[in-house]
């Protein structure tokens, strides 16, 4: 059988793209990343005009030799083959599939029919896919290639029977190229949660009562500080508004491809030119960047320190307006960025954690201990959410002395009480959060950045 069908799919390769992307079977990508057929190819062209250049300077004898093609090595097969059920809330009930490959390779599933179910690519070496039983069927017999750039598709795997497992999970889905996503922000997503108001002028006139309680707040601040303390809030997108082309279209049981406006995205416009509280939302730097760099990690709820370093490149920018001698390091050139093995929050919640299965995420270093904030930097009070966490060590950058609420074993996470202001005398309160738990009032910033927390 894996005889016949490898024939088969060698076939399928050379067939225009559209043999392989139609009616072919559940779960078919409609718009591939990138075709096995263009690869090989590119992959061929490149080493035809190379052998002709080459031979030209060679004698007949090493012509005959030297124009013989060269044999492509062959990806690697896939590895560590899992399945297994969760609700998407979507489809419903559908199977989630995992493989280990050769780094950012092309996996492509076929039935024993040789049709092709699934194509998609892998993050780094970690592969996931989702599946939808064919109607009426309640299982599928499928086998695993892999393809990575400028090399032969692998061998098939071993076929595997795929069937719904009792245990399903929830609370995440499975999105173009290996994506995985919480399921928890639909309404940001969809441009539910903005800013409240009929029109651009009410929504205005609502930004402006937020604006002044945030004065009023800060005014109380200062009194306890006696200096002109100011406020920064470092926002993140929900990552499936930064992936938002990834995300499978409303017919194929997904989100849709939708990269629209919401409540912190609007008060952080707002208040762009203000100097005393700085609204930091990095959607756009994310967005430019998010192509080159894996921004979240791959199957958890929450940005990497790649993002994290974008967040503080913008927060850097508006305390240089304060503090003229603060440094803004290059990402590339002052930091050691490496995409290493990790698990993720989703992977619990759709079952694939307690099977083995690993995911990407991205770990960024200083290059040089000297890079931390001196003596003479500001200092600044910091708060949060666990968007905390990816940021935190960029914060030595910027600050001579950060101040972290009690208790110690947890912070700075979900404490927003001011303790000791008239002590501590920060330049800085610093809030991070994640988009998700920013509603279209934004009573996140009313009920957190509170005056009324402040402990003597």
């Amino acid at each position: 059988m894996k005889k016949i069908l490898a024939a088969l799919i060698s076939v399928l390769m050379l067939l225009p793209l559209a043999a392989c992307t139609g009616d072919t079977g559940p779960g078919v990508t409609s718009e591939p990343t990138q075709t096995v057929t263009d690869k090989v190819t590119e992959t061929e062209t490149e080493t035809e005009t190379e052998t002709e250049a080459h031979t030209d300077e060679q004698t007949e004898t090493d012509k005959t030799d030297e124009t013989k093609p060269a044999e492509k090595e062959k990806t690697a097969d896939v590895t560590n083959i899992k399945f297994f059920t969760f609700d998407d809330t979507f489809t419903g009930k559908i199977i989630g599939l995992y493989c280990e490959t050769e780094p950012n390779s092309t996996v492509m599933v076929f039935n024993s029919a040789g049709e092709m179910v699934l194509k998609e690519r892998a993050i780094d070496k970690y592969f996931y896919g989702k599946f939808v039983m064919p109607e009426g069927k309640e299982s599928e017999d499928v086998f695993f290639f892999a393809q990575s750039d400028g090399k032969e598709i692998s061998d098939a795997s071993d076929m595997v029977t795929l069937h719904f497992d009792e245990n399903v999970g929830a609370n995440a889905m499975i999105a173009h190229n290996s994506h995985v996503f919480l399921n928890w922000y639909r309404n940001h997503y969809d441009g539910y949660e903005v800013v409240p108001g009929d029109s651009e002028a009410e929504q205005k006139t609502y930004m402006l009562s937020i604006k002044k309680y945030l004065d009023a707040q800060l005014d109380v601040i200062r009194e306890k500080t006696g200096k002109n303390t100011k406020i920064i809030v470092i926002n993140c997108t929900n990552p499936a508004t930064i992936y938002h082309e990834q995300q499978y279209s409303e017919e194929e049981g997904g989100w849709g491809d939708h990269f629209l406006p919401t409540s912190i995205t609007q008060f952080a416009e707002y208040m762009k030119n203000d100097d005393d509280i700085y609204i930091i939302d990095n959607r756009q730097l994310l967005e430019e960047n998010k192509n080159d760099r894996l921004l979240f990690m791959q199957a958890d709820s929450h940005w990497t320190q790649i993002a994290a370093y974008y967040a503080y490149y913008l927060a850097a920018q508006r305390i240089q307006k304060d503090f003229p001698k603060t440094k803004i390091y290059d990402l590339d050139r002052d930091f050691d960025v490496q995409i290493v093995e990790s698990g993720g929050d989703l992977l619990n919640f759709i079952g694939a954690s307690a099977l083995g299965a690993r995911a990407a995420t991205a770990n960024v270093s200083w290059k040089d201990a000297s890079m931390a904030a001196p003596e003479t930097a500001p200092t600044a009070y910091v708060m949060g959410d666990s968007y905390y966490h990816a940021i935190s060590g960029f914060l030595d950058l910027l600050f001579s002395d950060i101040y972290l609420n009690d208790p110690e074993n947890n912070p700075p996470l979900y404490d927003y009480t001011l303790e000791d202001l008239a002590q501590r005398q920060p330049d800085y309160l610093v809030y991070i959060w994640t988009e998700r738990n920013i509603d279209g009032p934004l009573s996140m910033l009313t009920s957190c950045i509170n005056a009324g927390n402040i402990v003597n």
